[in-house]
């Protein structure tokens, strides 16, 4: 009998000690498990944001380069400097395909079959995702007299995580190599 005596275990005090430790481990590692999924989503939509960005940019390249359009349409609708512009202003929805002008980001990208703008089940908007467009001219200032023949252009793509709202803005400039003077 003396031989059970002598054997010493674990009080209920230290078990509940070492299950407290490894509980407040388990919930430090279940936290950071969650924060870097967070930051994946978050960089995801942030890379997509930079693409969309840029991807329209190219897009206004391109309409300058289009003999339909020209530099003469790079410019938000409604701006008297540049009546023939095709850029709409404000934050817009944005669609993947390009309408019958053939260049994606102007004010005929949702128009359906028809013609009519607003109404295309064929080209749906990017969901989570707007874009911005600010077009600005820059005139020469040793020719304040010469037409402008350099613009710049801003874009913004805005997308929301959760509840915040983030915004991704990319600067270029585009320029008229075809002018004549």
């Amino acid at each position: 009998m003396d031989e059970t005596r002598n054997e010493a275990g674990f009080s209920y005090v230290d078990v509940m000690i070492a299950v407290t430790i490894l509980l407040v481990g388990v919930i430090a590692m279940l936290s950071a498990i969650t924060s870097g999924i967070v930051m994946t989503t978050t960089g995801q939509q942030q890379l997509a944001a930079k693409q969309y960005a840029q991807s329209t940019i190219e897009s206004i390249f391109s309409a300058r380069d289009l003999e339909s359009l020209g530099f003469d349409a790079i410019g938000n609708v409604g701006d008297p400097n540049i009546p023939g512009a095709v850029f709409l202003t404000g934050d817009r929805k944005f669609y993947s395909t390009a309408g019958p002008d053939g260049v994606v980001g102007t004010a005929d990208d949702a128009a359906g079959p028809d013609g009519t703008v607003g109404t295309s089940d064929d080209s749906p908007a990017v969901d989570g995702f707007t874009r911005r467009i600010i077009i600005t001219d820059i005139p020469d200032p040793d020719r304040p007299a010469a037409a402008i023949s350099l613009r710049q252009i801003d874009v913004t793509v805005s997308y929301k995580l959760g509840k915040s709202v983030y915004r991704e803005t990319m600067t270029s400039y585009v320029a008229n190599y075809r002018t004549k003077d």
